[in-house]
């Protein structure tokens, strides 16, 4: 049995398949491009929804230990529950090194500075304006010099490059799907 990793609003069982398998081409390179692979790190998958960057995390990082945080009540994705989320995981094969919690990510981790990596795929758009008041906890709990890697549609993404510019270093673009309002990017920034 495979896992199921759901369904993206406005998308088709086919279509998110196709774009989930692109995101993994891209992501485990960059990622393993910050980190040797055989490195010991605490990663944050914000956002984890059914368990798919998680998954990549923590296959690319095979030492590391991943903690999956979503609120598991968003109808972005198909079925996003923590009981199919943590069935996902099993099916991974990597329960021993995953942690899922049920949290809302604009409300404080209460883990500051305990991450090595933080990863994120398709959730911050869904915040509004009050995506920022999360970023900013996903970057306190990160290590100093830890990363936070976010694929998202970035509609004001202006906006969002001022405010990692604004609070960490090393922001870049890493890679850009699409030259409309809502394109699919991949962002790095560094906490400082």
């Amino acid at each position: 049995m495979e896992p199921d990793f759901g369904t993206y609003h406005h998308s088709t069982p086919k279509k998110s398949k196709e774009m989930r398998q692109k995101i993994e081409k891209i992501f485990c390179p960059l990622l393993l491009s910050l980190y040797s692979d055989d490195s010991e790190l605490e990663i944050l998958d914000a956002g984890c929804g059914l368990g798919f960057l998680t998954g990549i995390a923590a296959k690319c990082f095979p030492k590391s230990r991943v903690y999956a945080v979503d609120v598991f009540q968003h109808d972005s994705l198909s079925e996003a529950t923590i009981e199919k989320a943590r069935s996902n995981i099993k099916l991974l094969g990597i329960e021993s090194r995953v942690g899922i919690v049920q949290h809302d990510l604009r409300e404080p981790l209460g883990m500051p500075e305990r991450f090595d990596l933080a990863v994120s795929n398709l959730v911050f758009h869904n915040l509004g304006k009050k995506r920022f008041l999360a970023y900013d906890n996903v970057l306190s709990a990160l290590k100093p010099g830890g990363y936070f890697v976010i694929g998202d549609l970035f509609p004001f993404i202006k906006k969002d490059m001022e405010y990692f510019d604004g609070i960490s270093s090393a922001v870049q673009e890493k890679w850009r799907e699409g030259s409309s309002k809502w394109s699919y990017r991949i962002i790095s920034a560094r906490r400082n």
